[in-house]
């Protein structure tokens, strides 16, 4: 990404670490186009109803996530008017509706790494007006020539995806649940197609009550 929209994909997951909770872009990733929805109606039926704050906890990656050589971080959740006063203070996706946050990262290096961000909605309504807002946040001051589109398909309703040098994106809607899933110098073994894969399963698997980790 361009300095500014780095800059600003950080800022989501510090806005969260200050309030407690808290690739190499391979064109072998595959499905929705940047700037382009994509996605079955999978996520949509598993995920229309919102999330409790149990299955928010639930759906972002915890340690047991963690890839074989990757380690994993305690996850951090905000919920309610917690939630609510942090999206405020970022201003950088849509408040309404918003129940809760949550972030976390999985390392294998200390330039490889990928960080999750979850935004839940009470409604796919406010899910998509989320999408919407944080899909041009991160795209904000970037001339489209400097992006690399990523076809990222893995059943989510919505798909914003791209990379720029050595970072790769994707900004996903799951039902009531906006993903931002961020990677830096992801290899190819591991790539952001594969975490963001992980990422829509988990919010599939703790939407319909079960634990993605059992």
């Amino acid at each position: 990404m361009l300095k500014k929209a780095r800059g600003k994909a950080a800022g989501l997951a510090l806005i969260l670490a200050l309030a407690g909770c808290s690739s190499d872009g391979d064109s072998g990733d595959t499905g929705g186009g940047a700037g382009g929805a994509s996605g079955g109606a999978s996520g949509a039926s598993a995920a229309a109803a919102p999330l409790n704050p149990s299955q928010l906890a639930q759906a972002i990656p915890g340690k047991l996530a963690a890839p074989e050589g990757w380690k994993g971080r305690e996850p951090r959740v905000l919920n309610g008017g917690e939630a609510q006063k942090h999206c405020q203070l970022a201003a950088r996706f849509s408040c309404a509706g918003l129940t809760g946050m949550a972030n976390t990262q999985i390392s294998a290096s200390y330039d490889t790494d990928v960080k999750f961000e979850l935004l839940a909605y009470d409604s796919v309504e406010n899910a998509k007006a989320g999408m919407k807002t944080l899909v041009a946040d991160t795209r904000e001051g970037a001339k489209a020539d400097t992006l690399k589109p990523l076809t990222i398909d893995v059943g989510a309703d919505e798909t914003d995806a791209y990379a720029k040098e050595n970072r790769t994106n994707a900004a996903l809607r799951v039902g009531t649940v906006v993903a931002f899933v961020i990677g830096s110098s992801l290899p190819k073994d591991h790539d952001l197609h594969s975490f963001a894969s992980m990422q829509v399963q988990r919010i599939t698997t703790a939407a319909a009550g079960k634990n993605p980790d059992a």
